[in-house]
């Protein structure tokens, strides 16, 4: 809770906060003038203090910091300074020489900062206001239908904004001022890309460097680490990089999936990096289940919609493994794909158009390379290439299949603030494909059973490795007839010829249609039937033919499909418990 010394707020505020002190499941963590911290008793943050404040959740050293402290008393200085000298999963509470906070989120994401008004002057922010005792908690947190549509059509793009009202959260990189509400853009991806290209060797060990760095942090804090294992290339990296840094023994399982489709078993190039580093692979059945009401309403009273833990049987597996093990941390390549630009486009030609211009470009191997990657005529990329590179750039739209029509006019040209920022910008194509790579990654941070009893690791896309690697050209990460072949080679002599040398993946889209398909009696009468269908939100002819055998063979919905059903959960327990916006132009 934060407050200005001297003001009417204050007898309220030491109200509330003996309150706090004397609850069970809060213990104070931090004292200043105006300022109180208190973390949960069964999961408590570090906290730290700092002379503008204090710095809630994991913070290390940036590798390349680049600024001194900012002046006291100055929160944009200080959050600047924060940004550059530091990283990790944290929320900084800073107090300006006025007497006014600030909350600076880091880029990250990893922690969640809502806030909102008890009184006038009286701010609480918090990780997770369900947690928030009574009394305490945000007054009128009505369902805005308006966020919620927003959110079922394009989960990625709305990250930040909550899905009631009377609540604000601040945005990943962003410093929220919270007397006058303003934000102030402090990290955006697009700050870091280069005009110029470098020399690849040494951009190549400054990347290893970085990874290095970044694993060896996050997983320092924990004594056993749960490590997810695909056999591709990122998960790949991490487990050479425990290796490489001593730190393979904290591993308390190797787990890798194992599909029970011989096309899709992962479990020879999973087995060729333990054997490489001298561990012993778990493997850990993954078949598909049936999504159920009950599994759904155990995740819907959080404060987001729980689209991490719709897949219940391996979520609950993952939760059970770091009981079973007394794991702290799950460790994951998530985030890789971002970093490394894994998606094949005809952006990243565009992107070496523009540097090499045309006679270069058709006589450099780009042209053909993602031609192969992306399965088209050489014809066809050069096409789009040259028009990307006058600025008709075609965007992929993330905007669900099941959508209605007003829904789908309403949300038209939505996208995650560092996406919109990217394009004002006039990145080239290939980087603005980049940033919208590392935006889509904070979708990942929703809420899950296996969140709940460990703490989740993405060096890969922590934020001096998404640095480092938005400095770099698109060709040289993206341009190459394999995926990530800068990454590829870059850590070449850390993962095994095998996983080097394959060229494509198992993909976990049959997987979630069979879960889909399995579950489709109760799918059908909880969706065709439900509050976002009533509500005009959903399209039930989509939705029906969706939820047809031959609509899951022919056109693949299922994660739109499981994506609906953790929003028509989330918004079935929140209707009992609070109304609707008025603000709001939707309806029930």
């Amino acid at each position: 809770m934060t407050w200005r010394p001297g003001t009417p707020a204050c007898v309220l505020a030491e109200a509330q906060a003996q309150v706090l002190d004397a609850h069970p499941g809060w213990r104070p963590a931090g004292a200043a003038e105006g300022l109180r911290v208190w973390t949960a008793a069964d999961g408590a943050f570090p906290v730290s203090a700092h002379p503008d404040g204090f710095v809630i959740g994991d913070s290390f050293g940036h590798p390349d910091a680049r600024f001194e402290p900012g002046p006291a008393g100055a929160p944009a200085a200080t959050a600047r300074a924060l940004l550059a000298a530091t990283w990790g999963q944290y929320v900084a509470l800073l107090r300006g020489a006025d007497g006014g906070a600030s909350v600076l989120r880091d880029p990250s994401g990893a922690v969640g900062a809502f806030t909102w008004t008890l009184a006038p002057g009286l701010h609480v922010i918090a990780s997770d206001p369900t947690r928030a005792p009574p009394g305490l908690g945000p007054r009128h947190p009505f369902l805005n239908w308006d966020r919620i549509g927003r959110f079922l059509a394009h989960p990625a793009a709305m990250t930040t904004d909550p899905l009631v009202d009377d609540v604000r959260a601040v945005g990943p990189g962003d410093l929220l001022d919270l007397e006058t509400g303003v934000a102030l853009p402090l990290w955006r991806p697009h700050a870091f890309v280069q005009p110029a290209a470098g020399d690849p060797a040494a951009a190549a060990e400054a990347l290893v460097a970085r990874v290095d760095h970044c694993l060896a942090a996050l997983v320092g804090p924990h004594d056993g680490v749960l490590m997810e294992l695909s056999g591709g290339l990122d998960s790949s990296i991490l487990a050479g990089g425990l290796a490489a840094g001593g730190l393979s023994r904290r591993v308390r399982q190797w787990i890798n999936l194992k599909d029970p489709r011989r096309e899709a078993d992962e479990t020879r190039y999973a087995g060729s990096v333990t054997e490489r580093i001298g561990a012993s692979l778990t493997t850990a059945p993954w078949t598909p289940g049936a999504i159920q009401e009950a599994d759904l309403a155990e995740l819907a009273s959080g404060f987001w919609p729980a689209l991490a833990g719709v897949d219940a049987e391996r979520d609950r597996d993952m939760a059970a493994r770091v009981a079973a093990t007394g794991a702290t941390a799950i460790l994951s390549g998530q985030g890789g794909d971002a970093a490394f630009l894994q998606v094949p486009s005809a952006l990243v030609a565009a992107d070496a158009l523009r540097t090499q211009g045309l006679a270069g470009f058709v006589r450099s191997p780009v042209l053909a390379d993602v031609a192969r990657r992306t399965r088209r005529s050489v014809w066809s990329v050069l096409g789009e290439a040259r028009a990307a590179a006058k600025g008709r750039i075609r965007r992929t739209d993330f905007i669900s299949s099941l959508a209605s029509a007003e829904l789908r006019a309403a949300t038209r040209g939505l996208a995650h603030p560092w996406d919109l920022a990217a394009r004002e910008t006039g990145l080239s194509p290939g980087k603005q494909l980049h940033v919208q790579a590392v935006s889509l990654h904070q979708v990942n941070h929703g809420a899950s059973r296996r969140r709940r009893v460990a703490d989740l690791l993405h060096p890969l896309a922590a934020q001096p490795v998404l640095e480092l690697c938005l400095a770099l050209p698109t060709p040289w990460l993206a341009g190459g007839s394999f995926d990530r072949p800068f990454a590829r080679n870059a850590f070449a002599d850390r993962i095994p010829q095998l996983v080097r040398d394959r060229r494509a993946k198992g993909v976990a889209t049959v997987h979630f249609q069979k879960l889909v398909a399995n579950s489709l009696p109760f799918l059908r009468r909880y969706l065709l039937d439900g509050v976002l269908a009533d509500a005009g939100l959903l399209d039930r002819r989509a939705l029906a033919h969706a939820l047809d055998p031959n609509g899951l063979i022919w056109d693949a919905k299922a994660r739109d499909v499981m994506a609906a059903a953790a929003v028509e959960a989330w918004v079935r327990h929140w209707q009992t418990r609070t109304a609707d916006s008025k603000a709001s132009a939707w309806r029930r």
